[in-house]
């Protein structure tokens, strides 16, 4: 049996094309983890498109990715409506803004 994790965040993602320098596959349907960075610090967090049932393609916004941080203590309650940050994985790949911080 899976265990559902709770997401901390929920955030509206637009993954990079790889002509904008993003990867060169799509996000599959699963808890992708990787660095999300922040007013210059990075966190360890996972899009859980696996609870969405797709994943995410190239060039694709998306308003209703949840996110969950290793360690939301470092970052939950910096993160508010509007926040923007990028998605790293060697490179930015992605680009995004908080919609809501969930409790």
């Amino acid at each position: 049996m899976e265990t559902k994790l709770r997401p901390d965040a929920v955030a509206r993602v637009r993954l990079f094309t790889t002509a904008e320098g993003g990867r060169h596959k799509p996000i599959p349907a699963v808890a992708f983890g990787c660095p999300f960075f922040f007013e210059g610090e990075g966190f360890d967090c996972r899009l859980l498109l696996n609870q969405l049932g797709s994943g995410l393609e190239l060039g694709q916004e998306r308003s209703d990715i949840p996110l969950k941080f290793l360690f939301p203590e470092y970052i939950k309650n910096r993160l508010h409506p509007g926040a923007r940050f990028k998605l790293w994985e060697g490179k930015d790949i992605a680009e995004g803004e908080i919609i809501e911080v969930l409790d």
